[in-house]
């Protein structure tokens, strides 16, 4: 059985994950803990092992960004694919924002690469911001 045919699989006999709404906060979140346990039971049947890297982080304030890939590898074979790049952003005024960021980008993308059924709806399909563009300051130019 191929790589291929494994995550195939996988993403057919993985169930949903429950978003919940932890105190404090006013909307539902799809937990890290909840996405791994499901994910976990379905890796250790089909023998596939997945190695998170961070390829690149960036942080300005208390916004730190991640780009991270990941490697899956199916014990039985070595068979090995690279998928990715997914980017994290975490939030926090201590030393947290790298790990809160990367375990953002590989939620999201274990949740894309199995096509994990989350909950009522994704994140951003209740609410849509109309997209804003940075002002542009108009420079006077003399010749």
């Amino acid at each position: 059985m191929t790589i291929y045919r494994k995550i195939f699989d996988i993403t057919h006999e993985v169930r949903s994950v429950s978003q919940t709404k932890p105190k404090g906060i006013q909307y539902k979140v799809t937990n890290w803990n909840d996405v791994n346990d499901v994910v976990r039971e379905q890796l250790a049947k089909h023998k596939l092992l997945l190695i998170p890297k961070v390829m690149d982080h960036t942080k300005e304030g208390n916004l730190t960004t991640v780009k991270m890939n990941c490697d899956v590898i199916d014990v039985d074979t070595n068979e090995k694919m690279t998928v990715g790049d997914y980017y994290g952003y975490g939030v926090d005024n201590s030393d947290k924002g790298v790990g809160k960021a990367t375990t953002y980008a590989y939620k999201y993308l274990i949740m894309k690469l199995f096509l994990l059924e989350v909950g009522e709806a994704e994140d951003s399909e209740n609410e849509n911001p109309v997209a804003t563009k940075p002002k542009q300051e108009k420079k006077e130019h003399s010749i």
